[in-house]
């Protein structure tokens, strides 16, 4: 069987319900209604009594809230204007009590009955404003200040018996604090139970916002790893063909201590390792083909000269920029005996210094994406700060290299006074990963990227856009609700769009919005230059490009 409470409250929520009324409108619309309607019997009773004790005109007055009261939730089912109805019921609260009063005869005779008006205040109070409540309190004031001034004397002047005066003042007092403690009540723990159901969501969310950030990590580590290992592998590599070439150049060392060499064959060696060194640090550009045929002539050229080894030393006496010509020069230098020596030094130093610069290059990559990753990370700073958002861009840029660089131009236009604003650093960055790495996946590692940073008035306004496929016009409106996601089972988690939301929208007051359209979407970031707890008011309505370029 079903409970009268709860099917009078359903009843009630049915009557005060609007479209776009969240959980706690529709219950303090609830509260307020039903404690409107319990001040109703009182009147009924009130009426009741004093008619039967002689004071007919009298009884009217409580008598018309039930009856007004009724007439109100008539009219309030019929246009559904709820604020009509409460100021309307607070009026008919504040109003007859004090009507009665005077009818009775005074603060005595009236049994007090003016406790009934404050309760008009107390909803206003609960229900309203707070410049409404102050106003209704002051009405209140002022009603009790007229009625002592209007009937002074503190006296029964009505045909009530006394001790019916004496238990209407009980009465009244009990019956006036049980609505009101009714409706704290209600109210409190309504309160009570948002504050829990608030930190239960903040929970929840803190709890996918971490799980995103692992789902997250997990995509970075993979590509950190393989962007550091490729450079770790190529210095290990250099760094053990090091020692190989350290010896061969020792070994060329003495045979070249052991050649006749004229001053100008010296001044030749001094060329030849500023040349070495040179185009160990820049490459001479050849394509395959052509570096192949050099150095199959250089072989041949060598081969002629009964010079042992030629096949190691053609690639790198080609390497440094000597073909045959240079070679023939070189020969008609130097004395027969010394020509081996000296060839075989100058591809020597050039191996060595080679793989110097590789192993240079190579922990300088590593360097490059370690830092990128810490300040990405924004490892041991502070959580707000000063960011540079463009600094933020090219460094998740770094860390997405090994997805992006693989079929997908990407291009940075970045707005000369767009200066750094405060913010939460790390979250920032990861607002940038997954738009860009949706962006990649979306257009399946072949396309175009165009980052565009510009000012506007008191926002930087930050646009990540691409030519994939776009996103349908249908599931635009979802793309940024929790765990919504169009990749397939597995594959997201549904929760990167919306933490990249709340992280621009709640943490940092701006705004994160998507246009889409077939070969082109972009989403527009809007930061305030003023931080994340200050937004210029002169800037709320700046407006957003969204026609494609």
């Amino acid at each position: 069987m079903a409970n009268p409470a709860i099917a009078s409250v359903g009843w009630v929520e049915r009557l005060v319900y609007a479209p776009g009324d969240d959980e706690e409108t529709r219950r303090r619309k609830v509260q307020f209604t039903i404690a409107s309607i319990l001040v109703a019997p009182a009147g009924l009773i009130w009426g009741v009594l004093y008619f039967a004790y002689g004071e007919r005109t009298v009884a009217v007055i409580p008598t018309a809230y039930p009856v007004l009261t009724a007439l109100d939730l008539l009219i309030l089912t019929r246009l559904r204007r709820f604020q009509v109805y409460r100021q309307t019921q607070q009026f008919l609260i504040l109003v007859l009590p004090f009507a009665l009063q005077l009818g009775l005869g005074g603060f005595v005779g009236s049994s007090l009955v003016m406790l009934w008006s404050f309760i008009a205040v107390v909803m206003a109070l609960l229900f309203g404003g707070a410049l409404e409540a102050f106003w209704w309190f002051g009405a209140y004031l002022f009603a009790i200040v007229a009625a002592a001034w209007l009937q002074p004397q503190l006296v029964i002047e009505n045909p009530l018996p006394t001790w019916l005066v004496l238990a209407l003042f009980a009465l009244n007092a009990g019956t006036v604090s049980s609505i009101v403690f009714f409706v704290l009540r209600s109210f409190v723990r309504d309160r009570r139970r948002l504050r829990e159901l608030e930190v239960a969501y903040l929970n929840q969310e803190m709890m996918l916002r971490q799980s995103e950030k692992l789902a997250t990590l997990g995509t970075l580590a993979a590509g950190v790893a393989h962007e550091l290992n490729n450079p770790a592998a190529a210095t290990r590599r250099a760094a053990e063909q090091l020692g190989d070439a350290f010896a061969s150049l020792e070994a060329a060392h003495l045979r070249l201590g052991t050649a006749t060499l004229t001053s100008t064959g010296r001044e030749l060696l001094q060329s030849l390792e500023l040349q070495g060194r040179e185009h160990a640090v820049r490459p001479i550009e050849l394509d395959v083909l052509a570096r192949s045929d050099r150095e199959a002539a250089v072989e041949q050229w060598l081969e002629e000269r009964g010079i042992a080894d030629p096949s190691q030393l053609a690639p790198s006496l080609v390497g440094q920029g000597l073909d045959r010509p240079a070679l023939t020069r070189l020969a008609a230098t130097l004395d027969g005996e010394a020509l081996h020596p000296v060839l075989d030094w100058a591809a020597s130093v050039f191996s060595v210094r080679t793989l110097l610069y590789e192993i240079g290059q190579g922990s300088a990559r590593v360097a490059e994406v370690v830092g990128a990753l810490k300040d990405y990370s924004y490892l041991g700073q502070a959580s707000v700060k000063m960011v540079d958002l463009h600094r933020g861009l090219d460094n998740t840029l770094v860390i997405l290299r090994n997805k992006l660089k693989v079929g997908i131009t990407v291009h940075r236009d970045y707005g000369a006074d767009v200066p750094p604003v405060p913010a939460f650093g790390s979250e920032l960055n990861q607002v940038w990963t997954n738009l860009l790495d949706n962006a990649a996946e979306a257009m399946d590692g072949e396309g175009e990227i165009t980052i565009r940073t510009r000012r506007h008035e008191g926002w930087v306004i930050v646009e990540i856009e691409d030519n994939g496929p776009g996103i349908p016009a249908e599931i635009q409106p979802k793309i940024f609700d929790p765990f919504f996601t169009t990749k397939a089972p597995g594959k997201g988690t549904g929760l990167g769009l919306s933490t990249s939301h709340a992280i621009v929208t709640q943490r940092h007051q701006g705004e994160l919005r998507v246009v889409s359209q077939p070969g082109f979407t972009r989403f527009t970031v809007k930061l305030p230059i003023e931080g994340p707890y200050a937004v210029a008011s002169a800037a709320e309505g700046a407006a957003f490009d969204y026609e494609p370029r």
